[in-house]
């Protein structure tokens, strides 16, 4: 058993925590005595989740960044060759159309993504009868898999008894052939891609526009703007610095958990039309057996997430505050 003061320190340690998580970790002085941070304890709680991060992420990607220099097929003993793995990468037509696949991507999925998100938000802001229930409903796909997300969108777009063609041919429209053309395959994904990751960012729009000053929106009301005024001029540029870590976070689920919806819905086909860069290098790693070269694009995508982030970051304001 743990002894009184011990438990005493724990559960004031705690309470200043929950109380102010801020000024709870800075030593404070009283007129009689200064109150010490019992940094033993918070180390303590910390400590497993730095054990995860460091084990399941930085591990392995200081692995797969040595593994790229070298060749290895999982039987034989790697072999080191270098920067031969990165050079291959602009020979390889696979590679260049994964990578302009995950550009296209990209565009057509995180932009609908950050839209959708902060109009949604907008709407779901407003109070009138039956708003939890619909913002339950938004919710929803937060809570469903992934795969099982992707099996059900294989069927609302199948060509022949899909929900979409059904609904396209009572007004007289043939619907596309949507996972088995070229043209269509990519869209589709992306609708998934979209329809997966608005919550996320609908949810942090929110709490974005809950803080924003009731004051601000009477006085442009007062003003005679309109809804369209007031969502431009007002409320869109005092959510204007969520919209970076919306289109982050969307960012990266559609280079990395877009993986799970293509494998399911096409496989990356048809004809390498939806093969993204993950997907690529799932397939070079597992089915040909070329750990050291899917190790080289795995760290080609690092460097593509990573200059992507830099040029999406918000300009520092210039002098001191």
């Amino acid at each position: 058993m743990w002894s009184a003061p011990v438990l005493n320190a724990v559960t004031m340690t705690l309470e200043a925590v929950v109380s102010n998580p801020i000024m709870s970790l800075t030593p404070q002085r009283t007129n009689s005595q200064v109150t010490r941070v019992p940094w033993g304890w918070l180390t303590l709680f910390v400590a497993p989740n730095v054990l995860l991060f460091t084990l399941f992420l930085i591990v392995p990607m200081v692995v797969a960044l040595g593994l790229s220099f070298y060749s290895w097929d999982l039987i034989s003993a790697p072999r080191f060759v270098g920067f031969d793995n990165f050079i291959a990468i602009p020979r390889d037509a696979r590679a260049v159309n994964s990578i302009v696949k995950t550009a296209y991507l990209i565009l057509i999925g995180v932009v609908p993504t950050v839209i959708v998100s902060f109009l949604v938000a907008v709407l779901a802001n407003t109070k009138f009868p039956g708003i939890r229930i619909i913002r339950t409903i938004y919710l929803m796909p937060l809570v469903i898999s992934f795969v099982a997300s992707a099996v059900l969108w294989r069927f609302v777009f199948d060509a022949r008894f899909g929900p979409i063609n059904t609904i396209l041919s009572w007004v007289g429209i043939d619907g596309p052939n949507w996972l088995q053309s070229t043209s269509w395959a990519m869209p589709a994904v992306a609708i998934v891609i979209v329809w997966l990751r608005f919550p996320l960012g609908m949810l942090l729009y929110l709490a974005a526009l809950q803080s924003i000053n009731p004051s601000l929106l009477e006085a442009a009301q007062l003003d005679g703007a309109n809804t369209w005024q007031r969502i431009r001029h007002v409320i869109w540029p005092s959510v204007r610095p969520v919209t970076f870590l919306v289109t982050i976070v969307t960012l990266r689920g559609v280079l990395f958990d877009s993986f799970d919806v293509i494998q399911v819905m096409t496989g990356g086909g048809p004809v390498k039309s939806t093969e993204i860069l993950i997907k690529y290098i799932f397939d070079v790693a597992f089915s040909q057996l070329k750990l050291g070269y899917a190790s080289a694009l795995a760290t080609a995508l690092l460097v593509i997430v990573t200059i992507l982030a830099l040029l999406l970051s918000p300009p520092r304001a210039g002098g001191r505050a």
